[in-house]
């Protein structure tokens, strides 16, 4: 983690909440998560507590996708004898795992490529081919929507990543984005977990990057029952003003279909209540943010910096900074997590952790305070940050080198100012992804006292 330390405020400060970060993103470690969610004493296996003799399986098949599965794959491979697997992982990244029978597909994010395609054909091919005697381990994490790119027929892959990236201009949330995602996908929505409908048993493993950790919105839900329907991904585009856009009537045109009864809707029961399978699918939850939060207050703590947990901070960055500033201001230090949204209106490069801790620092100009937003997979916006860092001198510094702060707020320029102030934090894919996480520290604030009532 790179962030070059500028001016005399609080530099211990700055140093602890940096700290903080690279505690929380390693407790975040899917080597480390799925180690402590899956065991084997011989034939014995356990799972999150679920106890199952493997002895009783022909194959043991791995399927996924996600910034964390090319980790988890390789853990798994040294607990489990996996027959044959293939997760789709970020492209570029395939030498930093080794794994001997599950296949490393490469694939495009955050837009899907023909890449994403091919992997999910040929993850959804393995899950089909499950049978009784099969037990399956689905690896998902987030990035996974991009990753794994199955389009229903009628809409092509640019065609959707088009329509996510304007949606996500224009300040759709994860909820909203993934319930279009689900309804132009095979694979999303509870595709994945149709096509693992034969096999015996399924054990789907979850890292989190959902706010909430709603099961079908992490990846898309490929192995969860999806909740919207076809209305609710055509109230989304009609918010955002895109249903009357002449250049998605492709989109539109599968919308509608739906709304008639045309096509299939995604899945809204389980395949084990479907099918009665003996073992059913099973998904669990082994690492979110709450993971990566929790962490960074146990770092701390050991420090004897007292701070409070905050979970679920959801909103547009520039107004969450404030906020959060605020808290700086009362003399609260904090642990946070979550994830903002950006409505884009200007021309600049950045991310909603950049963008949230712009904001902020208009608000602590002065103040003895240290804020760090990153995001936990290394990635922010359209920069090759991760996230930045600001204190009470950020803005005093700006001024000396002629940087209008709030001007690169307005053009969503955030990286370009703290690349300039040397204050971007550089992480390079972490190989995990919790969301983001927000340490404010106010060491030298005096704390405010609490009104009598």
């Amino acid at each position: 983690m790179k962030s070059k330390m500028k001016g005399n405020q609080a530099p211990d400060g700055r140093a602890l909440a940096l700290g903080a970060v690279r505690a929380a993103i390693a407790a975040a470690d899917p080597c480390k998560l799925v180690r402590r969610a899956v065991s084997r004493k011989g034939k014995i296996l356990q799972v999150c507590g679920l106890r199952k003799d493997i002895s009783s399986f022909d194959r043991i098949l791995v399927v996924g996708g996600g910034k964390a599965s090319g980790a988890m794959a390789e853990e798994l491979e040294k607990i489990v004898p996996v027959s044959e697997g293939a997760v789709a992982i970020l492209q570029g990244t395939a030498s930093r795992f080794k794994t001997k029978n599950i296949a490393l597909l490469e694939a495009g994010h955050p837009r899907p490529d023909e890449g994403s395609v091919r992997a999910a054909e040929r993850i959804m091919q393995l899950a089909r081919s499950a049978g009784p005697s099969d037990l399956v381990f689905c690896l998902i994490s987030g990035g996974g929507s991009a990753l794994l790119s199955l389009p229903a027929p009628g809409i092509s892959v640019d065609e959707k990543a088009d329509l996510a990236l304007a949606l996500m201009t224009r300040g759709a949330n994860i909820n909203e984005l993934n319930a279009v995602r689900r309804h132009f996908s095979l694979i999303k929505g509870g595709g994945l977990a149709r096509a693992l409908s034969g096999a015996g048993r399924t054990y789907s493993l979850i890292i989190s990057d959902v706010v909430g950790n709603d099961l079908a919105s992490i990846a898309s839900g490929p192995t969860a029952a999806d909740p919207s329907t076809f209305a609710d991904a055509a109230n989304v585009l009609r918010k955002y003003k895109l249903w009357e856009e002449g250049k998605w009537h492709n989109a539109r045109a599968i919308l509608e279909a739906g709304l008639r009864g045309k096509r299939e809707e995604t899945l809204k029961r389980m395949p084990a209540l479907v099918h009665g399978l003996p073992g059913g699918l099973h998904n669990f939850i082994i690492g979110s943010n709450s993971t990566a939060v929790l962490a960074a207050c146990r770092y701390l703590s050991a420090r004897k910096v007292e701070v409070r947990a905050i979970t679920e901070v959801a909103g547009e960055a520039r107004a969450v900074g404030p906020k959060l500033a605020a808290l700086l201001a009362k003399g609260d230090s904090f642990c946070a997590g979550g994830e903002t949204t950006v409505t884009v209106k200007g021309k600049g490069r950045g991310g909603r952790n950049q963008e949230l801790a712009l904001s902020a620092a208009l608000k602590i100009a002065g103040k003895t305070v240290v804020l760090v937003s990153a995001g936990t997979d290394g990635i922010d916006g359209s920069s090759p940050a991760a996230g930045a860092i600001v204190d009470g001198e950020t803005l005093g510094r700006a001024k000396k080198m002629k940087l209008d702060a709030r001007a690169y707020l307005n053009d969503n320029d955030s990286n370009s100012f703290f690349k300039k102030l040397g204050d971007e934090i550089l992480t390079g894919p972490t190989g995990t992804n919790v969301n983001d996480i927000m340490i404010g520290l106010a060491l030298g604030q005096p704390k405010s006292k609490p009104r009598n009532r």
